[in-house]
């Protein structure tokens, strides 16, 4: 047989493409990993993060304002003319006519080229109760940003676990339709035998058509919902469509339910929003004490050194040390109001944050209600789910033994889908509601 050249080229070309080409990438996801993978590449979180920074700058820009200022200058100047001090002949006067002086005086001869330099310091005294109190807010502010930071690393990962349940869920919805459309298909094939033997009408097969259709538009749907949650995973994660994604089994065990007082105790001193709150708190506080120390006097030591060589009889170097004083006496109330101000925002921060631990404290009760609820419901769904299986294998043993027909095992396989189902759901749901509990206490599970 005759093979042409060209089938002969690209069969020995074949092996020389990369085995990227040839494959797509494939990776398996673990819950662990998502977790993980999503506080990498998310911007939200970067800027969050990046707002804590820029806090921590801002303490160390205000506690430079209590150190020593030391400044620099110096000065040099070219003169085109000769400025110099001279006394002319007899500029004085004379005695017994002699004029003095006799010939004309340099009194001052100056340069051409004047240069003059001087270093000064400067140590701020009273100022220094000022920088305290703004250092001491802005820490407060920096802790802030660390909570909200805290707080959307829980959210980020909490919103990629949930993506997570979701597939998996939907993984059960679609196995549960595949059996609905195969039961439907066995129930059309059934009715359209009957119908060839005269046994049943032909609107009986129509009706079996249209819930056919409709079993697999339900298939396609679900399958459509698994779709868009795995494109929801894969832009959280950063995944491109190029890697063939697959997420690994979810652990056996579900989350342990701890009692609720753990969850309140450490939801007040661990939650986000809390600390937030807290820490807002102090800022507003240091805020009115810095606004009080506003009324002191800036006071400041000062010295410094200058050089000079302009005056050939005077020093060029001369050394000094001193005191500044400065008071601002009338304000016309700007001080005044200042401070009001400060204590406003005191005021306002004590009572948000004692708005935000009762919120939060609802927020854990109900929660850890749901989580209860939710445990009650996992437990009846696994009840319903072992009895079907047992119901499913021993009609699977009565088919082998000519008791039943297929279509009654295809019956309980739809009925035994629908059953693991409901537990997948009620089991993932449980986890939802018991991490629900742990974005309250500011800990996941």
């Amino acid at each position: 047989m005759n093979i042409p050249r060209i089938y002969i080229i690209l069969l020995l070309s074949l092996p020389l493409f990369p085995a990227g080409v040839m494959a797509q990438e494939r990776r398996v996801l673990t819950i662990e990993e998502a977790r993980e993978a999503a506080l990498t590449g998310n911007r939200l979180l970067r800027i969050q993060q990046e707002k804590a920074n820029e806090s921590y700058y801002q303490i160390r820009s205000i506690s430079a304002k209590g150190k020593p200022m030391l400044y620099a200058s110096g000065n040099y100047l070219h003169s085109f003319q000769n400025n110099n001090f001279v006394i002319p002949r007899g500029g004085i006067g004379d005695f017994l006519n002699i004029p003095i002086p006799w010939n004309d005086f340099t009194l001052y001869r100056g340069e051409r080229d004047i240069f003059t330099a001087g270093v000064l310091a400067y140590q701020p005294i009273t100022q220094l109760f000022r920088v305290h109190h703004g250092i001491k807010a802005m820490e407060a502010a920096y802790e802030m940003e660390n909570s909200k930071t805290q707080k959307a690393v829980l959210e980020v990962q909490a919103g990629v676990e949930k993506l997570f349940y979701a597939i998996k869920i939907q993984d059960k919805k679609i196995a549960e339709a595949r059996a609905a459309v195969a039961l439907a298909d066995m129930e059309l094939y059934d009715a359209e035998s009957a119908f060839m033997a005269g046994e049943t009408q032909e609107v009986s097969i129509l009706g079996l058509k249209a819930e056919k259709a409709s079993k697999e538009h339900n298939l396609l749907q679900a399958e459509t919902d698994r779709d868009n949650y795995m494109a929801d995973l894969r832009h959280a994660l950063s995944i491109g469509d190029t890697v063939a994604l697959e997420l690994a089994p979810l652990p056996e065990n579900g989350y342990l339910l701890l009692p609720e007082q753990e969850y309140l105790e450490y939801g007040m001193q661990h939650n986000p929003d809390i600390r937030a709150a807290r820490y807002q708190q102090d800022k507003a506080t240091h805020g009115v004490a810095a606004s009080k120390n506003a009324y002191l006097p800036d006071l400041g030591v000062t010295g410094g050194v200058t050089y000079q060589g302009i005056i050939k009889e005077l020093p060029e170097t001369n050394y000094f040390i001193g005191a500044n004083l400065t008071w601002n006496f009338l304000d016309f109330g700007k001080r005044r109001s200042e401070l009001e101000q400060s204590r406003s925002k005191a005021l306002q921060a004590s009572l948000y944050a004692e708005n935000t631990r009762n919120e939060i404290r609802n927020n854990i009760a109900k929660a850890y209600r749901n989580a209860r609820q939710a445990e009650k419901l996992l437990s009846t769904a696994e009840q319903a789910y072992l009895f079907r299986e047992e119901e499913y294998r021993i009609k699977e043993n009565g088919l082998e033994a000519g008791l039943i027909t297929r279509k009654e095992l295809l019956e309980t396989k739809v009925a035994l889908e629908k059953a693991a189902q409901q537990a997948y759901a009620a089991r993932l749901n449980y986890n939802l509601s018991v991490l629900d509990l742990g974005i309250f206490t500011g800990k996941l599970p």
